[in-house]
């Protein structure tokens, strides 16, 4: 067991921070018992399986209707798919048969024939397939616990729970939070997994920390910053203050915090009006203030719709997601990015071919350009939900101006669909363009001409600039936004914009970085769009900055030659208006 301070760098899987005490959940696979049955007790125990796979069912439609309320319509859809495991006809009238044909226990005939489904599916290379294999898990965990008289959930839990275990499913986040569990440390799970996009919506932090929860001691005192997978045990009193800080940028302070604004769009000091907009992916607690203080939307990741279901959805699903987020953000704009997908995130139902290299690959808008059917769909259901006037569409990744030219033409090819069918829309709906990669950021003047705005993508655009992997950490060091290579990049999507007239925004992590937010005022950026636990501070900010102060610094920031070099004026900056402040 660990018993001194240590800090884990685990895997960022849901943002939010958690200050409290690990209650260590063991591995709960309950021991399955194994018995021989006459001929006569096959109809008791095939009875028993039925009794355990409907209250199954029925605790699986009470976490729907809760994730629907909760977090929304969309997220219920991964109980459906849990539903249709829990009654899947085929599977169980297999064990059924095999319990006749045996003469073994109903649970030790489920039990085995679960593992002879998950196993291929576990050692999958496809991120569907390991997905589903969690999925049919949770199941038959649920399923089992009813066979043998056993509940494994725990009671009401102390305040300030964060649970350590070795996994956790998309029921156990919801089960756990009504339990009063503030946080979740893992060993197993994506951040595209069903449990993740569960505990992003309940803006619960969850990090996985692979086998390191299991030397973690029960009762400790533990720090947990989903945002950046970072897991403090025993953290010193320092760190507790420090935390207790940054945990104010989220949750329900978060939502007083941003109440108490006074402006929103801030003003700068000598009275530029700055737009700060939210990066969102599905309905969450914050929404509603959001919606109140007229906090305008400026990325709304929609492939979550695909995640949650693992497959592309339906024009009518789409269509009521939409409708429900345009209503709710009726006060102000939403811009919606299309499908931006790769083959990690594919089900093995598309049309995708394994690639050597995924990044550099079938993602983005590629593959939607020739995915016709699922795009024009996704368009047709923003159309029909665009009749407030308040929506946007974002294509992801764009490369070059013949994929603009190409997607247009599609949008236009749906617009004229509906127009024949009567179906109302905004005609004069604009359609922008994530800057993500060094083609797009060099050629930004040329696509300007056909599109209504830009999103620069800083991730991305930050990854492919310096050839550095974002999530490998033996490259760690590459990777920085505040590369000069990148921030020149950025300069030359801003001036494009503002020579061809339409807005630019900045949407990626360093949006919200406020040693860069003097830099990018100065080159002259009309948005910044950032997680709402960021808007607070940026707002704040802001009101201090003279626009044509830092206007002044931007040519020397721009040609330091490391990133080393440019924070440290950055810095240099910072503290001198804080000495000017004082």
């Amino acid at each position: 067991m660990i018993e001194k301070r240590t800090v884990i760098k685990g895997t960022p899987i849901a943002g939010g921070i958690a200050l409290g005490q690990a209650r260590i959940l063991v591995p709960g696979r309950a021991d399955i018992p194994e018995f021989s049955i006459t001929s006569a007790g096959v109809k008791s125990e095939i009875a028993a399986l039925e009794r355990a796979v409907e209250k199954t069912v029925a605790e699986l439609r009470q976490l729907r209707d809760s994730a629907g309320k909760k977090v929304g319509g969309a997220v219920a859809k991964i109980f459906e798919a849990q539903l249709l495991i829990a009654s899947d006809f085929e599977f169980l009238n297999r064990v059924k048969s095999e319990i006749s044909t045996l003469r073994r226990n109903a649970g030790s005939i489920y039990n085995s024939l679960v593992h002879e489904t998950v196993n291929p599916l576990r050692s999958s290379a496809d991120p569907y397939m390991r997905q589903m294999a969690q999925d049919v898990e949770a199941v038959a965990k649920k399923v089992l616990s009813h066979l043998i008289g056993r509940n494994q959930a725990l009671g009401k839990l102390a305040a300030n729970t964060i649970l350590v275990g070795k996994s956790f499913t998309p029921g156990d986040i919801l089960v756990y939070r009504q339990r009063r569990a503030i946080g979740f440390v893992s060993s197993e799970g994506g951040a595209d997994s069903h449990m993740a996009l569960i505990a992003r919506g309940l803006m619960l932090p969850v990090a996985v920390a692979d086998s390191v929860w299991t030397r973690i001691p029960d009762g400790c005192r533990l720090i947990l910053n989903g945002s950046a997978g970072t897991i403090i045990i025993h953290p010193s009193e320092e760190d507790w203050q420090e935390y207790q800080r940054l945990k104010k940028r989220h949750g329900p302070a978060l939502i007083r915090r941003i109440r108490k604004l006074p402006q929103i769009p801030p003003l700068t000091k000598d009275g530029k009006e700055i737009e700060i907009g939210a990066n969102l992916s599905l309905p969450g607690p914050a929404d509603d203030i959001l919606s109140e203080r007229k906090v305008p939307v400026g990325l709304y990741r929609t492939e979550f719709l695909f995640l949650a279901q693992s497959s592309f959805p339906d024009e009518e699903t789409q269509y009521k997601y939409y409708d429900q987020i345009a209503e709710k953000f009726a006060g102000t704009s939403v811009v919606l990015r299309t499908f931006d997908l790769g083959y990690d995130k594919l089900s093995p139902d598309t049309v995708w071919t394994n690639e050597d290299n995924p990044a550099l690959g079938w993602r983005g808008i590629r593959p939607m350009l020739e995915m016709k059917n699922v795009f024009k769909t996704q368009i047709r259901a923003i159309l029909r939900a665009s009749t407030r006037r308040n929506i946007k569409i974002l294509l992801p990744m764009i490369t070059e101006l013949s994929e603009v030219e190409k997607a247009r033409r599609m949008i236009s090819q749906v617009k004229f669909k509906l127009r024949q069918e009567g179906i109302d829309f905004d005609a004069d709906i604009e359609v922008g363009i994530m800057i993500e990669v060094p083609s797009a950021a060099m050629t930004a003047e040329t696509l300007a001409t056909k599109v209504d705005f830009m999103s620069i993508g800083t991730n991305d655009l930050t990854q492919y600039t310096l050839a550095a992997d974002r999530m490998n950490s033996r490259i760690a060091y590459l990777y920085n936004s505040f590369h000069p290579a990148v921030l020149n990049l950025i300069k030359m999507t801003i001036d494009a914009g503002r020579k061809r007239g339409i807005p630019v925004t900045i949407c990626g992590e360093v949006a919200g970085d406020l040693l860069g937010l003097p830099l990018f005022l100065g080159m002259g950026i009309d948005m910044l769009s950032v997680h709402p636990g960021r808007i607070v501070d940026l707002c704040r900010t802001i009101r201090k900055i003279d626009s044509n102060l830092v206007e002044l610094m931007v040519p020397s920031v721009l040609s330091s030659g490391s990133p080393s070099a440019v924070i440290s004026k950055l810095e240099r900056f910072q503290a001198a208006v804080n000495e000017t402040r004082n």
